[in-house]
């Protein structure tokens, strides 16, 4: 089977006093045109069709040997499709030869075999596909076209593939950083950073290397792009190469989580549930409309039944608590978001059956698990937990210990469990009492705003305490909590959550 890998552009074109469409899907077809939307499909190099002009790849099947048209053409998102583009192909008939030898030639062709040669990447010519490499000597400032050739086993040269190089004044610099990012440009110095193969950057040359996540990427084609940065300051070119990513396969185990709330903990072992006694705990997650993107599991909802579990006292509900699974390689990443119901006395439960512990599914692979609550300082495990065995049983306590989270004082010691920090109102990660955005003002306006004696009845993010009221002043205001947990005597603190 002969196969013809191919990289075009496909743009949309257009009329006069109309707006430019961008492409929306892209085909080809060798010869007889099947009709539009009938062709092989394409997909844009980047990984997404979000342009009026793309490039575009695809792995063409080829014809019988001999001179074919290969047609190509774009729809955009009007629903209209373009000019169809044509280019003549001549295909050979594939040879079953091994390379043997490489070349490469500036700007003239000296003739087949009178290149500069090159050597086999992995130092052996031993294969009907190679990886090829030389150290050019490059010509004179300017543009240059490069060519190079193979040579196989049964003594033929192949066509001369040629690229058009610009080359540019040397710079007398060394290499001192490196990063890569993947399809979008986050701008320069704002990518993952590289390391030296050799553990330092002190060379005009340098191999780096990075462990390059996945996490988070769609399954199929992506662009992985490279540069680096010089001892001048300055940024060289990005360098890319387009990749497959394939679906990572699922484990389903059953996870034992435990954490606890300052805001609604007592004395000893078991939190407060004031909230659903008072039938104010919602049956559906409350996070979706706080922002969050759940995914799939946004609108979860709970049953009544549920709901109403009182016995044991520590298997009653207290609130929703929203869990995340963040890739220990790029845990600012999400791989799952999910909403759970936290009891009293610190288990976490599934929201469609109260199980506990209860089930989740989930990419093979190491993670930090990440807790938050609608009022609360996130945290996360101090160190991320391998989720990699169907059926395995998974515990994660954050109340046991204050090293189980990560980072230096992430949690407070309330009763005898180690609990979440609480007074973050408008769910910014910081406890803050004065200042922009602080969390003090919002529990004033939602009494109204000029009378602080006011209080408000309901499940609410400014309602600390989680007794079902917000109150500014007096007995188990709201205020108050914030003060002290920024440090009691100093309104300008700020406390941050902290995460890898």
């Amino acid at each position: 089977m002969r196969y013809i890998a191919f990289l075009l552009f496909g743009w949309m074109g257009t009329p006069v006093h109309s707006q430019s469409p961008q492409v929306l899907t892209a085909e080809y077809f060798w010869d007889t045109d099947p009709g539009a939307g009938l062709a092989t499909v394409m997909d844009a190099s980047d990984g997404n069709f979000s342009s009026a002009f793309e490039q575009l790849i695809a792995n063409a099947t080829a014809p019988s040997a001999g001179v074919h048209k290969l047609f190509v053409r774009v729809k955009g998102s009007d629903g209209a499709w373009a000019t169809t583009f044509t280019v003549i192909v001549d295909v050979v008939a594939l040879r079953h030869v091994k390379v043997t030898q490489a070349e490469y030639f500036w700007d003239t062709d000296p003739g087949a075999g009178s290149g500069s040669p090159m050597l086999a990447f992995d130092g052996n010519f031993t294969n009907a596909f190679e990886q090829v490499n030389a150290s050019a000597t490059s010509p004179l400032v300017g543009m240059h076209k490069l060519g190079f050739r193979v040579k196989g086993s049964d003594g033929m040269w192949g066509p001369v593939f040629s690229t058009i190089v610009d080359v540019v004044a040397l710079r007398h610099v060394n290499v001192i950083q490196a990063e890569y990012f993947w399809d979008t440009d986050p701008g320069l110095g704002n990518a993952i950073a590289m390391l030296a193969f050799d553990g330092n950057f002190n060379n005009a040359f340098e191999q780096s290397s990075a462990s390059a996540s996945t996490a988070g990427l769609s399954v199929g084609l992506h662009v992985l792009h490279v540069r680096s940065k010089g001892t001048d300051g300055a940024w060289g070119p990005a360098f890319r190469t387009v990749l497959q990513v394939d679906p990572q396969p699922d484990v389903v185990l059953s996870l034992d989580l435990r954490v606890a709330l300052q805001g609604c903990m007592g004395n000893a072992a078991l939190m407060n549930n004031t909230l659903r006694n008072a039938g104010l705990v919602p049956l559906s997650e409350p996070y979706s409309a706080l922002g969050h993107d759940l995914g799939t599991n946004a609108g979860a909802t709970t049953t009544s039944t549920v709901m109403n579990i009182v016995f044991p006292p520590g298997a009653s509900v207290v609130d929703w608590i929203l869990v995340e699974l963040h890739p220990s390689v790029a845990p600012w990443q999400t791989t799952l978001s999910f909403p759970a119901l936290l009891r009293r006395g610190g288990t976490v439960a599934g929201y469609s059956d109260g199980a506990y512990p209860f089930l989740i599914s989930v990419p093979a692979g190491t993670y930090y698990v990440v807790v938050r609550h609608r009022n609360h300082l996130p945290i996360v495990t101090a160190s991320p937990i391998a989720l990699t065995t169907n059926g395995a049983m998974v515990a994660v306590n954050f109340t046991a210990a204050a090293s189980n989270a990560f980072g230096s004082d992430a949690q407070v010691l309330t009763g005898s469990l180690w609990c979440m920090w609480s007074g973050d109102v408008n769910s910014d990660a910081t406890l803050k009492y004065t200042g922009a955005n602080n969390d003090r003002d919002p529990v004033l306006v939602s009494i109204g705003g000029t009378t602080p004696n006011n209080t408000a009845i309901g499940y609410r993010s400014e309602d600390l305490n989680m007794d079902g009221v917000v109150k500014y002043t007096g007995a188990s205001n709201d205020r108050d909590p914030i003060l002290v947990n920024i440090g009691g005597t100093t309104p300008n603190n700020v406390r941050s959550a902290q995460l890898p």
